[in-house]
């Protein structure tokens, strides 16, 4: 198992298999004063091996400031079963998407650590680190795109 990707966006949903992203990528948000409120959507796809699945795995997701101090921490599971038209010993590409609604206290520094762990022990972490600047700095608008 290990997280194939993950990315912060404006808005994301899975639909029939496909991940849908609208302003996703950025690493740098706006705000005209802090703290700030913030929504935002994280995607992640995370490839199950065969022998994984049917196994649950414990997703966590915690929003930290630099200091590496909680904001907000969420909890969940996936579990992949083996459907039958997929030849045995294929791995499988889960997806999800986990929407953010949070109070960034201040202006700075952030980040997004969201692991994965089987029952066994072993897991996968992947480190989305992003900004929150005053409105007008970087010529970003507030979702994180460009402006214009």
């Amino acid at each position: 198992m290990q997280i194939d990707f993950a990315l912060l966006a404006d808005h994301a949903e899975v639909v029939a298999g496909k991940l849908y992203l609208m302003g996703g990528g950025w690493d740098l948000r706006q705000a005209p004063r802090a703290p700030a409120r913030a929504q935002f959507a994280v995607a992640l796809g995370v490839r199950v091996g065969w022998e994984e699945t049917n196994l649950p795995i414990a997703l966590r997701l915690v929003l930290e400031d630099d200091d590496g101090g909680a904001v907000l921490s969420l909890d969940g599971q996936l579990q992949v079963g083996r459907p039958p038209h997929v030849p045995a010993g294929t791995s499988q590409l889960a997806q999800a998407v986990v929407v953010i609604d949070a109070e960034l206290p201040s202006y700075g520094g952030y980040r997004v650590v969201v692991s994965a762990r089987l029952p066994s022990g072993a897991e996968d972490t992947r480190t989305l680190p992003f900004r929150l600047v005053t409105s007008g700095a970087g010529g970003f608008s507030p979702g994180g795109g460009p402006q214009g």
